[in-house]
Order: structure tokens, then C-alpha cells, then sequence
């Protein structure tokens, strides 16, 4: 009996692309998987078709119950009336897709929690009982206010232990608001589906990273704080050179001046949006100023928005027309023009709703390829509001989007950020203080927000109104008459602050303690972007550490940033204590040093710029003194080290370090620092293996907590081999 799908003929196709990941491909049995599905959202490697294929289950084994086809570690059980596929691994039943007659594809949810869908809508951590529409471009009002404005990812995860990732059709939706989920397809006799077993849950993430295409390494300074300008020109002020070096003068660590286009604002870098001529009240003299503002040690990040429709091509492509504007040639050229200029560093895409899917992968490869072309070695950054599977192998950066300033926005950034560090990219980040701004804003939300985006990859101020989402802003003007507020009339809950928001003399150095301690772990967070180059993003929900834990797998108020720091930010206004949960083990305060028993809740101290932070027993962090901004010049020997220890429990660490800005990590050009904390004989064991520094000898602080024994030792570095 043939296989039928709406009364079409068709095949299924398995290939095994991974120990843990089957490829499952349904299409006409006349046609190749390699022809019919485009591999532009995969990671670029070559895509065989697939090893098996068969139209019936004519000569397929027999086992008394089901006709089952093994491959590789897998196993699949077919029935035909409806066409259904049961994957095994290794005995263990992942899931049983049905192929109706509709075209639809129904799957059983069973129990646990449904994680990933990236962004998804306006269920949280948990996806149980939303509806997920794959053609959404972008922004929708009534979601993004107080969610995310970025469409989903088609992949789902099960805290039990399976994953599937809907490739293609790309258009669809996926429905979870029963029993069983469903993938309603617009193309009904095609279908392609990875199936994943994670029963390790960090399996989840790094398979789809793995087959969707392993993000590129940030240069390091992205990890340092970035601030985003909307307001340049004010009251006759220019203030492009005037708040980069109040930084500077005031000891406020940045990395990164990000400059909005013309037309989001009054004044921006250009002179409206799409076009790449610079504004002239706030560029008078551009090439001078951008030389000034590199000298102070920042790095630049232009605004660059109204993507073509079209886009289409590489930058490589030869005999291109001159008449084809939206082929991404002729459209980096313009870019090239700007830059020969402003020799910034990095881009900001925006702006991309409504453009397909491939035109926005098409964007994301053109910004990564035309980086490097100005710049051959040396890593590109791009920060992108439009994303979809398959971006993450060119490197762009995502933030939530436009949200509104409230705390509920505030609690919801947490779930949506571990979803996307699941399931669309491991380096993200919000608009810290939220976008559109409404009467709740005001420097206490700010300063929460601060606490929470200093630990999540991306850290950015940005909104409105530009001045309040700066550190110094709060205390430079004495009322909000002073300062254009950047209102949105019409946006749900849209206001001004309240009356009293200014001055409030708490933020600044508040917010200078904040960003100081995001820099001082900087070697810590640096080694997490590394990791997240395998696909272990650097958010983790406390399922990836403790899937047997109930309360831990629900738990969507806290998460991991690595394995040694648990966050539990503070998202209530007026709190001064706040409730965490510590699973199993024992844990310590960051900031006081007291041990706590896990497998409990607890109420903690929580004053106003002091981020709720554990520490496991056994953990390591890394630091280093803090800068304001990182170094970028080749250096000639290592940069000082401070490792904190924890004790109480055994610990692994692995320390990752390179030259920060060039293609030498692809090439092996780093330095690694193993270290082994045995708690039974209170010993610390070390080696070190270097092809920056090779035969070079180091002098390394550790630091034993709680207590806070300071010792030093010398670790000799020997040759990569």
C-alpha cells in the first residue's frame, strides 16, 4: 500500500544528521529532499539526500506490531492508515507524528513543560496552550508591549526529553492549546521535521544550534556595556562628544556608542531613515568626530533601517546590474560609502517587519560578509530586530524589541530570554528600561532593569525618552520639562514618568556600581560567548541543571548565567526582599557570603541596586580588574586573572581567552586555563595550554569563599599541540 497525503503519493525520507537528531522528510515520491527544501535556514555544510527512502511498507521489517526501519541509533515504527512515524532512541520513544489527510501534523504533548518557539507570543515559560503563527513578521500590537516583537521559532521542546524543529514549509502555525500539538502546514504534502532527543536538556539548544548553524564568536568589547542615543541635538546642545566623555570623566565603563537613524528621532546619526548621508546639527564635521570618539577608547554602531523587500544575492555575486538596488551588492556598497567615513565597527539592522524569511537571512549574511570584506579579520557585529533559524551562522544579535517601560515587561523579558537562548539565539539582549515609555517609569525601574541586563549576553540602555535611559541622564536635569520626552500616542499605556522622576541622584552611581560589576566579570562572561560558539547559550533556565526538579523546571523567575551564578531578578516595585528558589545543594549569597541549604525557598535582602545572586558550592568565577573599556590592541602578555572559588563541593572550570577582536579563535589562537577544586583534600589543581603566550608563566590570584583567603600562584602555559 502506497503512502497518501491528500490523495497525492508520497515518500518519507530518514537521515540521522546527528547521534541525538533524525531527520524526518515527507514529499511527493517523485521529487529530493536536497531540491524541494531549502537548506538557507541550516548550517552551512553539505545536506545529502537523505540515506533512506520509501513509499510503502513493502519489504520493511516486520516486528509482530509495527513495520520498524532502524538508522543509525534510531528507530522508526510506521503505520499506514494514517500514515504515522514512531522515533525511538536507543529504546526510548520520542515522539509519534501523525500526517493527516489535511496535511497537518499532530504529535502527542504528553506531560512536562513546553519550552522554545524563540520569542513566541504571550505564553511565558512555559508554551502550553498557545497558538503559535509562523507567518508573523514582526511586531504585533498587543504583544509586544509587555512580551517581545519578534516572531517565533518553529521549534518546541519537552522538559521530558524530545525537541522538534519544523523546518519547512517555513509558513505555518503550531497549536498547543491541546493534548496533542499540531503543526498546520500551508503546503500539505510536504513536511521536514527534526527530531531531537534531549533527556540531557542542554542537548536542546546545542542540536538546534548545530543543524540551524553555530553562531560566530562576538568580539569581545560586545559583552561590555553599549548605549544607544536617540536624542543627539537638544535645545541648541550638541551632545554626541559632550556624554562620551562625561563617561569617560566620570569613571561609567562603556564600550559601545550606538547612534539611532533620523526619523525614530529629531536628530539621529543620518538625515531620515534608510538614507546614508549624516545629519548635520549632529555631524557637523562626522569623520572628525567619529576619529574623536574612537580615541576615547568607544567603538560605533550606526542605525541602518528600511530593508528592501527584494533583497536578494551576496556581496560576492558577479555581473550584477547597477539598476538592481535590492541585490546586496549594490546595497552594501552604500554601506561602504558610510563607513569609509565613520569607520564604525558595528550595525544596527532594524526595521525588517513585514520582510520574508529569506530576504531577512539574506540581510543577516550580507551584514556578516560585508564586515569582514571591509575588515578580513576581524569579527563583524551586527544587532538585528528581524531574525529566523539559520541567522545565527552570520552572527546577528537580538533584542526583544520594541517593549513598553513596566514591570510587568520586566518580568516577562526573563521567561522570553531563556526561550531564546533555547531555541533562536545565545546572544540577546533588551532594551534596558524598556522602549515606549508610560507612567510607571521611573528610575527605580530603570535601575531593576539595569540589574537584570547586566546579566544577559547583550547589555544596552536604550528608549524612550533617550535621556532617562542613560546612567546620567536622571541627574543631569532637574525636571521633565527639560528633556524631550519621546512619547508614542496611541501606544497602549503610552505617558509620560511620573511628575517627581527627576532628579533622582540614586541612579547614576547606582548605575555605575552595576556596570562595574558586569565589567569586573567580564573573563567569566567572555568565556561563556565561547561555550555559546557549541551551542551552551550563556542564559539557562535551572531545568538545564536540575530536570528532575519539579519546582526548578517551573521555575521562570530565575535562571543561570553559566553554571556558577544563579539570577533571580527583582521585577516588583517598592521591594526591598525577594522571594528565589536554591534547588538541591548547597548555595551562597554573592553579595554577603551566607550559605544557604537548597531544595527550598527563601525571602533574601534585595536593596536597590543589588541583583539577588548565588553562587553554587563548587562553583568558580572568573574576574579581572576593572576597565572602561576593553582592549582591543595586541597585547604582549596574559591580562591579570581572579579566580573566586567556592567551596563546599568539588569544581571544574575551564577559563577561555583570545585577542578579543580578531578570526584567531577559528584558528586555535587562544589561551586556555583548566582548574580542578577537590573539597575532600582542599586542594586546587591547575594547568594551563596557550598558542598566544606558549612557555609564559602567569601569576594568578584565587580567591577562597566565603571567607575570602586571598592566595597567588604561578601557572606555567604550555604549547597548543
Amino acid at each position: 500500500m502506497e503512502f497518501r497525503i491528500s490523495g497525492e503519493k508520497v515518500k518519507i525520507c530518514l537521515q540521522e544528521i546527528s547521534d541525538k537528531t533524525l531527520r524526518l522528510s515527507l514529499l511527493p515520491a517523485g521529487e529530493s529532499v536536497r531540491e524541494v527544501f531549502s537548506t538557507l535556514d541550516l548550517a552551512d555544510r553539505e545536506w545529502p539526500e537523505p540515506s533512506l527512502s520509501l513509499g510503502s511498507l513493502e519489504n520493511v521489517k516486520n516486528d509482530g506490531v509495527s513495520k520498524a526501519l532502524c538508522i543509525g541509533n534510531f528507530t522508526v515504527k510506521l503505520e499506514e492508515t494514517p500514515l504515522q512515524a514512531a522515533v525511538y532512541r536507543e529504546g526510548r520513544l520520542l515522539q509519534s507524528l501523525t500526517f493527516c489527510e489535511t496535511g497537518e501534523v499532530t504529535f502527542p504533548l504528553g506531560g512536562g513543560k513546553l519550552f522554545g518557539l524563540g520569542h513566541g507570543f504571550k505564553q511565558q515559560m512555559d508554551r502550553r496552550g498557545g497558538d503559535y503563527d509562523l507567518r508573523t513578521d514582526g511586531q504585533i500590537r498587543g504583544i509586544q508591549e509587555n512580551y517581545s516583537a519578534v516572531s517565533p521559532t518553529p521549534y518546541v521542546i519537552n522538559s521530558e526529553g524530545w525537541a522538534l524543529y519544523f523546518h519547512q514549509p517555513w509558513k505555518g502555525e503550531i497549536d498547543l492549546r491541546g493534548e496533542k500539538g499540531v503543526f498546520r502546514k500551508y503546503m500539505g504534502a510536504y513536511c521536514d521535521v527534526f527530531i531531537v532527543d534531549c533527556a540531557d536538556p542542554m542537548d536542546a539548544p546545542k542540536e538546534y544550534y548545530a543543524f540551524t548553524g553555530l553562531p560566530p564568536m562576538p568580539p569581545k568589547y560586545a559583552f561590555g556595556y553599549q548605549q544607544s542615543y536617540r536624542t543627539l541635538v537638544h535645545n541648541g546642545v550638541n551632545y554626541v562628544e559632550k556624554t562620551a566623555r562625561y563617561m569617560r570623566e566620570h569613571g561609567i565603563p562603556c564600550d559601545m556608542l550606538i547612534y539611532l537613524g533620523s526619523g525614530y528621532c529629531e536628530h539621529g546619526w543620518n538625515t531620515y531613515n534608510g538614507n546614508f548621508e549624516w545629519d548635520q546639527e549632529a555631524f557637523p564635521q562626522p569623520e572628525e568626530t567619529m576619529e574623536n570618539l574612537h580615541e576615547m577608547g568607544y567603538k560605533i554602531s550606526l542605525h541602518v533601517t528600511r530593508c528592501h523587500h527584494g533583497l536578494h544575492g551576496k556581496i560576492s555575486d558577479d555581473g550584477v546590474s547597477p539598476l538592481e538596488y535590492d541585490h546586496a551588492k549594490n546595497y552594501w556598497k552604500r554601506h561602504e560609502k558610510l563607513y569609509s567615513q565613520a569607520k564604525n565597527e558595528a550595525w544596527w539592522p532594524d526595521d525588517a517587519d513585514g520582510v520574508d524569511m529569506a530576504q531577512r537571512l539574506c540581510r543577516h549574511r550580507m551584514y556578516y560578509e560585508g564586515s569582514l570584506k571591509l575588515n578580513p579579520d576581524t569579527r563583524p557585529l551586527q544587532m538585528q530586530r528581524n531574525t529566523f533559524p539559520g541567522a545565527n551562522k552570520w552572527g546577528g544579535i537580538i533584542w526583544s524589541g520594541d517593549v513598553l517601560s513596566e514591570w510587568e515587561t520586566l518580568k516577562n523579558q526573563i521567561p522570553i530570554g531563556l526561550n531564546v537562548a533555547l531555541s533562536s539565539s545565545p546572544y540577546w539582549g533588551t532594551d534596558t528600561g524598556g522602549f515606549f515609555c508610560t507612567p510607571e517609569y521611573d528610575g527605580e525601574l530603570f535601575l531593576r532593569w539595569m540589574e537584570y541586563s547586566a546579566f544577559t549576553p547583550m547589555f544596552r540602555g536604550h528608549g524612550r525618552p533617550s535621556f532617562l535611559h542613560n546612567p546620567w541622564g536622571w541627574s543631569m536635569f532637574d525636571s521633565l520639562d527639560e528633556i524631550p520626552l519621546e512619547l508614542a500616542p496611541g501606544m497602549t499605556h503610552d505617558g509620560p514618568p511620573p511628575a517627581d522622576a527627576l532628579p533622582d541622584t540614586r541612579v547614576e552611581p547606582l548605575c555605575k556600581e552595576i556596570i562595574r560589576l558586569r565589567y569586573s566579570l567580564l573573563p567569566y562572561i567572555y568565556s561563556l560567548s565561547h561555550e555559546a560558539c557549541s551551542g551552551v547559550p550563556v542564559m539557562r533556565p535551572l531545568w538545564c541543571y536540575y530536570p528532575d526538579d519539579e519546582q526548578a523546571v517551573a521555575t521562570d523567575s530565575e535562571y543561570f548565567f553559566g553554571k556558577s551564578l544563579l539570577v533571580a531578578p527583582v521585577t516588583k516595585k517598592g521591594s526591598e526582599s525577594w522571594g528565589v528558589y536554591l534547588p538541591q545543594g548547597q548555595w551562597y549569597h554573592y553579595w554577603t557570603g551566607k550559605a544557604y541549604e537548597g531544595g527550598r525557598d527563601y525571602t533574601v535582602p534585595a536593596p536597590l541596586g543589588k541583583i539577588p545572586l548565588f553562587v553554587p558550592a563548587g562553583g568558580i568565577l572568573a574576574k579581572a580588574p576593572v576597565v572602561q573599556h576593553v582592549n582591543t590592541e595586541k597585547r604582549e602578555d596574559f591580562e591579570p586573572l581572579t579566580l573566586e572559588i567556592y567551596t563546599g563541593a568539588d569544581g571544574e572550570y575551564e577559563l577561555y581567552e583570545d585577542d578579543g577582536i580578531s578570526l584567531g579563535y577559528q584558528r586555535g589562537e587562544c589561551t586556555k586555563t583548566y582548574l580542578r577544586w577537590d573539597e575532600e583534600t582542599k586542594k586546587l589543581s591547575a594547568s594551563g595550554v596557550s598558542s598566544l603566550f606558549p612557555g609564559r608563566e602567569r601569576e594568578i590570584e584565587i580567591r577562597f569563599m566565603p571567607e575570602g583567603r586571598l592566595e597567588k600562584f604561578t601557572l606555567r602555559y604550555e604549547p597548543i599541540i
